[in-house]
């Protein structure tokens, strides 16, 4: 498989705010396959401020608000550096070519690309691999696909299996297939 749905969660909106977690699986995007092992790793925030990332105010509030499975993020005990979780989704990546899904043009690719960047580890896709999944919501054969959402909200790695999830609905959808949840 060689779609890839990753979700990040941070401390900001910005492309150089702090990466708390990076959560990411393989898909197909033409079936219901989704690879169960999936990555996921909780970052430093130490570490994110060597490489002079950002903490946004508005953001710390929002995640205040949240449940307390996803604020598990703040306390999970084996926390990497930046430079390690980008070394390791790297290798996790592998050297396919993956088409890499995030819920934004502007969110996390960007997020990551920037982050590799600053820590001068080669980024493992290629910018014209970059896929967006709310411009995919926003077709009109997409207007009215939804997927039960199960699990934490804002937990990285539950994130981007759901974002696999609803793009696969979406793809049966446009092309005239049952969607299966």
């Amino acid at each position: 498989m060689n779609h890839v749905s990753v979700d990040l969660e941070t401390l900001g909106t910005v492309a150089d705010a702090v990466i708390l977690s990076i959560g990411a699986v393989r898909f197909d995007p033409d079936t219901n396959q989704i690879d169960d092992d999936g990555f996921y790793r909780c970052i430093s925030i130490d570490s994110n401020l060597d490489y002079k990332r950002r903490i946004q105010e508005d953001t710390l509030v929002w995640w205040m608000k949240q449940s307390p499975a996803a604020q598990k993020v703040f306390h999970e005990p084996n926390k990497v550096s930046l430079e390690t979780a980008l070394c390791e989704f790297s290798d996790w990546l592998g050297s396919t070519d993956s088409f890499m899904w995030g819920n934004g043009a502007d969110f996390d690719q960007p997020m990551l690309a920037l982050a590799y960047t600053q820590t001068t580890v080669p980024t493992p896709w290629k910018f014209w691999n970059n896929r967006c999944l709310r411009t995919l919501k926003n077709l009109p054969a997409a207007k009215n696909v939804t997927v039960p959402r199960l699990g934490t909200h804002h937990n990285a790695l539950q994130d981007a299996i759901y974002q696999a999830q609803l793009i696969q609905a979406i793809f049966a959808a446009m092309n005239g297939k049952k969607v299966k949840t």
